[in-house]
């Protein structure tokens, strides 16, 4: 669907978020908008890929951390099946190096910060200009992406390592993560070998802490959850 199509019709918009509180906000908001169709919401990628798959969205709306896997993960599923849609992806990882790995994949038009309020007040707009053709990047990221440093080896690793990285560190086990990314566990001991070679902090839990700051959906801006 061209951009001017889509300008003259609703946006279809997919959501793929594992907070009931946050997804359950978008919604609102965008449905209360006639200019969009929310055609899905889920809480699992796997899920939420089908769900694109049948409902044709033009847009998703997509989590950086997922119960069964990243966004990152996702979006190979998704662009797999029809490169032309739109990817927003919204995170609560403000951490330098996590921001560059999101804005290096090509696939991602849209990146928001969790409790940034500026998405939080530009929430319609910014989805409306991802899927007519546009960009749209958190002015929260700005001076982080100015300053941005390498000090703790995570820019090193590959898209696949650093894909076992954050799942280990949200605290699923090595068979876990091998079921949901469709490998062997072998091979996922294999890779978190090759990580702490090249993560200086090798203690991931810690590392993880320093890495993720947390966001109430609910502190987006005054007036905005509904």
């Amino acid at each position: 669907m061209s951009a001017l199509t889509i300008a003259a019709e609703k946006i279809k918009v997919s959501i793929i978020e594992d907070s009931d509180i946050h997804s359950e906000w978008l919604k609102q908001v965008l449905q209360a908008d006639r200019h969009f169709d929310v055609v899905s919401v889920d809480r699992l990628a796997k899920i939420g890929v089908e769900s694109i798959k049948k409902n044709h969205a033009d847009v998703v709306l997509l989590d950086f951390q997922l119960e069964d896997m990243t966004g990152l993960e996702a979006i190979k599923r998704i662009v797999a099946h029809n490169e032309s849609i739109k990817i927003f992806m919204i995170t609560a990882h403000t951490e330098i190096t996590i921001i560059e790995r999101i804005i290096n994949d090509k696939n991602i038009k849209g990146l928001a910060i969790k409790g940034s309020q500026y998405f939080g007040l530009n929430l319609k707009s910014a989805v409306q200009a991802v899927a007519t053709g546009g960009v749209y990047v958190d002015p929260t990221l700005l001076e982080k992406l100015r300053g941005s440093s390498k000090e703790n080896g995570i820019s090193n690793l590959s898209r696949r390592e650093f894909e076992v990285f954050i799942q280990s560190n949200s605290g699923k086990s090595d068979s876990k993560i091998a079921e949901d990314l469709c490998v062997e566990i072998a091979y996922i001991k294999n890779i978190k070998s090759k990580i702490t070679k090249k993560v200086k902090d090798t203690n991931l839990g810690n590392l993880l802490d320093k890495l993720v700051e947390n966001t109430n959906p609910c502190h987006l801006a005054p007036g905005i959850l509904l």
